[in-house]
């Protein structure tokens, strides 16, 4: 079982080593306050969206210390189109005064084939590697079909062009499967390069992956990223009882090209599951708990125990702290609404109220 071990703590910045050790991957999780917000309210859209998250990615990156790396040596790949609102090239130069590094493109376009997650449009390639390369990403991963099929296209140009890769560092709002193919890679570039790390940097958790459309009520199989189960920093999974609507959403992040570039698309997407979520017959308490079960959350000291396991060297008032906020949530009263048999239509109607204001 995967844990997180914290390695920093500053105000509104946490850094969490994933343990055990991978397999030649470094895994962390990372926490801000921009980030969460991202992840939990889909309300936070276009320029807006990626104002957010670059300035969650400009606090991560004056926390790590990749100033060691010279910028002739750095390249940012980017995945078309949302690999782009991380805004890696533009941080580099903000955060380190990188003014010489290189970025390079790959279009992509996923599809779904006999069940099967395929690419399609990647014939525009840019591609800009310097001799001993440092290379840069920040993307979604979900379906992890776009890295693959991305990476391997990397893979195969240094090895015509002569190019060494040294160092592959991702950031990534995503799922097990970032690091199932990263593994894969480290494999391949540490056979054929002079290669030396790979860090995968996981934005607020791993999260998790529905694999059948029987795992919830409502779900897009393969490709929605889920709070339960997943491992999820300490900021993140107390910023749930923020409000009742974070630990419902369909999706922690939805489709972020949609999000960034096609903002009524994305506030239909949206609308589209609270709608469906209205007619599944389910109370509000019962929507909520297919989504966050909290069965850790019996009593303080089940509590106290199941995260001594997932996070170690943490404050003990952290949880109870959880513990309390959990309570205020589901008082009595708040129950009994919660199991009422029109709760949950309500809430999605006043849901979908409030998301259509912004599409005037």
């Amino acid at each position: 079982m995967d844990y997180l071990i914290k390695k920093a703590k500053k105000k509104d910045f946490s850094l969490y080593k994933i343990g055990p050790d991978g397999k030649g991957v470094k895994r962390y999780i990372i926490s801000t306050l921009q980030t969460r917000k991202i992840c939990n309210i889909p309300e936070i859209m276009g320029f807006e969206y990626i104002s957010t998250l670059q300035e969650g990615m400009k606090k991560i990156l004056k926390n790590l210390p990749f100033h060691r790396f010279d910028d002739k040596s750095v390249s940012v790949l980017h995945f078309l189109r949302g690999g782009l609102n991380f805004g890696l090239p533009f941080l580099l130069h903000k955060v380190y005064g990188f003014n010489r590094h290189f970025s390079s493109f790959i279009t992509s376009q996923r599809y779904k084939k006999r069940g099967k997650w395929s690419i399609k449009l990647d014939q525009y390639r840019k591609f800009s590697i310097p001799e001993d390369a440092n290379i840069f990403l920040g993307d979604v991963i979900a379906t992890g079909t776009t890295i693959e099929n991305g990476l391997g296209i990397l893979y195969r140009r240094c090895l015509e062009e002569k190019k060494n890769i040294k160092n592959f560092i991702v950031f990534t709002i995503g799922c097990y499967k970032a690091e199932k193919i990263l593994e894969k890679f480290d494999r391949l570039f540490r056979k054929s390069f002079d290669y030396q790390n790979t860090y995968l940097y996981y934005l607020e958790g791993r999260f998790g992956l529905p694999e059948k459309r029987k795992d919830f009520r409502i779900c897009l199989p393969g490709t929605d990223l889920i709070r339960y189960p997943a491992l999820l920093s300490p900021e993140f999974e107390l910023f749930q009882y923020e409000k009742i609507s974070y630990p419902l959403e369909r999706c922690t992040i939805y489709d972020v090209g949609s999000r960034s570039f096609e903002c009524l698309t994305h506030l239909e997407d949206v609308i589209d599951y609270w709608k469906k979520l209205s007619l599944t017959g389910m109370t509000l308490y019962e929507a909520y708990k297919e989504r966050w079960p909290e069965r850790e959350y019996s009593s303080f000291e089940s509590l106290r125990e199941a995260k001594r396991r997932t996070w170690k060297n943490m404050d003990p008032k952290l949880i109870k702290n959880l513990y309390e906020t959990y309570r205020r949530r589901w008082t009595p009263k708040r129950i009994r609404e919660a199991k009422k048999k029109d709760s949950l239509k309500k809430f999605c109607t006043q849901r979908i109220k409030e998301i259509k204001k912004l599409m005037k």
